[in-house]
């Protein structure tokens, strides 16, 4: 069945159930996040095919971080399960492009656009340990209480970032340790412990939540060495100095560590080019409405290009870079 959208008045039942719809997802999540944070995926059923013909285009959003941001979420639009989802951080979205680190294979991925959001991957431990590099971590192989993150969107590169240091998650056990898993960097747990000095080492992005805690409590973050930092280059991870964005302090020396940044939407690639056009135009639309990982709202020029707190290393799906180009946000 062919719609003709001149048919569709201002607030038709359609539009008002849309509406209803989306409003009322939004506030379950704001109520009971806990009872969706893991269930939840947005789908509608849009018009197919060109000129708004051939059957209808099932398209499915993920809203639900739990299972959808991070590697599982990139591999899920990449094999068309689901169509548009929020990935965190964009080095996800460059590796499933490229079939690197935890994708065996390319997978095809495009952005839609890239929200912007500052951040690293960093080790970071107690002064009083008096360790100053991985490679003194390596050698002392000290007694510590890690605070880990443990979740889709950081698990494998700790794992890969200890691996170019010739370590292991489980060497902290191994050297008499033991391991405090949080699935959020935001845990009170960890910023509690940090400050009673019962956690005295913290592997995790997320450093606007516990970043200046350590900080202030004369912690050390310990650059990775250039032997490790090339060989994650080769999965894809760029290398970026730990002082700017969010984190402010005094740091020894040129500290450099992964760059962690950028939260891309992306969809894959057959999705038909009339809907990303137009989703990229509700963005623009709903822009100055919208929450954002940073302290200013965003130009619209920026959703379609790379930056520091935004890295974009993945095409744009055309029918989103044509709005781009006509609106003048892209150059011809």
């Amino acid at each position: 069945m062919a719609y003709d959208d001149r048919s569709v008045k201002p607030m038709s039942a359609s539009l008002m159930r849309a509406r209803i719809a989306a409003r009322m997802l939004a506030g379950l999540y704001e109520d009971v996040p806990t009872l969706l944070t893991s269930a939840v995926r947005l789908m509608v059923e849009m018009p197919g095919g060109a000129g708004a013909g051939g059957p209808p285009y099932p398209l499915t959003i993920a809203v639900s971080p739990a299972w959808c941001s991070g590697v599982q979420g990139a591999r899920l639009v990449g094999t068309k399960k689901i169509d548009i989802a929020w990935i965190n951080p964009s080095v996800i979205t460059t590796m499933a492009h490229n079939g690197k680190g935890p994708f065996r294979r390319p997978l095809p991925i495009r952005a839609l656009a890239v929200f912007p959001s500052w951040d690293r991957l960093v080790m970071a431990v107690d002064s009083r340990l008096g360790i100053r590099s991985m490679e003194e971590l390596k050698e002392k192989r000290p007694k510590l209480s890690v605070s880990l993150a443990t979740n889709d969107c950081v698990d494998f590169a700790i794992r890969m970032m200890l691996k170019a240091h010739g370590l292991k998650v489980e060497s902290f056990t191994e050297w008499g340790g033991v391991i405090e898993p949080v699935v959020r960097p935001s845990n009170p747990r960890r910023r509690d412990g940090i400050i009673s000095g019962e956690i005295n080492a913290v592997i995790d992005e997320g450093l606007d939540s516990w970043g200046e805690v350590a900080v202030k409590q004369g912690w050390v973050f310990l650059p990775f060495s250039k032997k490790a930092l090339a060989k994650l280059a080769g999965y894809g991870f760029k290398r970026a100095p730990l002082a700017g964005g969010r984190l402010q302090g005094s740091f020894d020396g040129p500290t450099e560590v992964i760059d962690y940044s950028g939260w891309p939407i992306v969809t894959h690639a057959e999705l038909p080019d009339d809907i990303a056009y137009h989703m990229i135009g509700v963005l623009e639309r709903i822009r100055e409405e919208i929450p954002y990982d940073s302290a200013e709202i965003p130009p619209m020029s920026s959703f379609c290009r790379s930056s520091e707190e935004s890295p974009l290393d993945i095409p744009l799906h055309p029918g989103a870079e044509r709005y781009y180009r006509e609106k003048g946000y892209l150059a011809r």
